[in-house]
């Protein structure tokens, strides 16, 4: 039985998606994470800024359960890890890391390509049949992302954008309340970059949106609804706060230890070095 935090009634309450108090995660006596407290509201969209080896990905991996802290506590949409089954609490989270999955079947037809994230693998099972109810779902998704007419398509042959859209529906495809993008854009061009931001910006802008943590390197590709910004270096949060307050040249030529100026334009935040 899944154990979940009491939360006060009430239209006005804001309930937190996610929730790390006082986080530590040590190695071989070595810190990768320090002090770590963090609160994401359900429905909003965070994101993680810091140079190489601040401790990103590391706070991803604890998130979704995969790294366990050495000290602190994790709550997870109202699960307090350690009181609950990580394979439970996983399914209401969705988690893309281009650079480290494993890499897709192109000739695989994108309709497959979303059933799998019903069992978490790269393929469909061979021993497992997919329900009729499990097609709905998958087919229900497919048509929210617009994706409908491209289910026998072949996965390879997709755009950028169009083989985003297909991650998010296989990560989604499990009613995932979380989504976690770990450098979602890494090695693609200028073009494919912008194409996946929309797409986000997109899923975004649902009525009911998930609740998006997303690391990043450049803050072009960042969504235009954040609303939550988490600076770390050398495995702390060194300030956290709202878009407008922390992303400035100040902060950021702090953060990487360069001149980094910082513009604000159509809402998006563009920054080059000086």
């Amino acid at each position: 039985m899944l154990e979940r935090k009491d939360m006060p009634a009430g239209p006005t309450v804001t309930r937190n998606a996610i929730e790390l108090r006082d986080v530590t995660v040590t190695r071989r006596e070595h810190h990768i994470l320090t002090s770590i407290s963090l609160a994401v509201p359900e429905g909003t969209c965070c994101a993680i800024l810091g140079p190489n080896g601040s401790g990103k990905s590391a706070l991803m991996a604890v998130v979704g359960g995969y790294l366990w802290p050495s000290r602190g506590t994790v709550v997870v949409d109202g699960h307090v890890y350690g009181r609950v089954s990580l394979g439970e609490v996983r399914r209401t989270i969705g988690l893309i890391e281009p650079s480290r999955a494993p890499r897709l079947n192109d000739r695989m037809p994108v309709r497959d390509v979303v059933a799998t994230g019903l069992f978490g693998t790269i393929m469909l099972p061979l021993h497992q049949r997919v329900s009729p109810a499990q097609w709905q779902r998958v087919d229900a998704e497919l048509a929210a992302m617009d994706l409908k007419a491209l289910g026998p398509c072949p996965y390879g042959q997709l755009s950028t954008g169009e083989q985003m859209k297909t991650l998010l529906a296989r990560a989604l495809v499990t009613d995932a309340r979380i989504l976690l993008l770990d450098e979602p854009t890494v090695g693609l061009d200028m073009g494919a970059r912008a194409a996946c931001v929309s797409v986000v910006d997109e899923l975004l802008a649902r009525s009911e949106p998930p609740t998006v943590v997303i690391v990043s390197h450049h803050l072009d590709e960042l969504p235009q609804r954040v609303t939550q910004v988490v600076l770390m270096r050398q495995g702390r949060i060194v300030q956290q706060g709202t878009p407008d307050a922390l992303l400035t040249s100040e902060n950021l030529s702090k953060l990487f230890d360069c001149s980094v100026q910082v513009f604000k334009k159509d809402g998006r935040f563009v920054a080059g070095v000086r």
